[in-house]
């Protein structure tokens, strides 16, 4: 169990473990333990290595402004101060095609 019902406002929502024991300690997950809990569970659902969970950031972006959410929105949803930013994350116009595989000289 958990405990988080007994727990105070001023602790982590994310409690870190120790070790394999899954006896959760005090102290909070760093972005580090995050990004490696999200590479175990991409590897054992079969995704490929090259993703990580930046790719969850640039594909929710993507899904969104091409739902046509206003880029506004998309940008404070993001959490970014410069629309600038948003648009670099956009990978509508950056889909392979057969034409452009073709074009690949060898």
């Amino acid at each position: 169990m958990a405990d988080l019902c007994d727990a105070s406002p001023e602790s982590p929502m994310f409690r870190s473990t120790i070790r394999r024991t899954r006896t959760l300690t005090r102290i909070g997950m760093t972005a580090n333990d995050i990004g490696r809990m999200v590479k175990r569970r991409m590897r054992d659902a079969g995704l490929p290595s090259r993703l990580s969970p930046h790719s969850f950031r640039v594909t929710t972006i993507t899904d969104l402004l091409a739902q046509g959410v206003p880029l506004e929105d998309v940008q404070h949803l993001a959490g970014h101060s410069d629309p600038r930013t948003t648009r670099l994350y956009d990978r509508r116009k950056r889909r392979v095609t057969r034409n452009i595989v073709e074009r690949i000289s060898i």
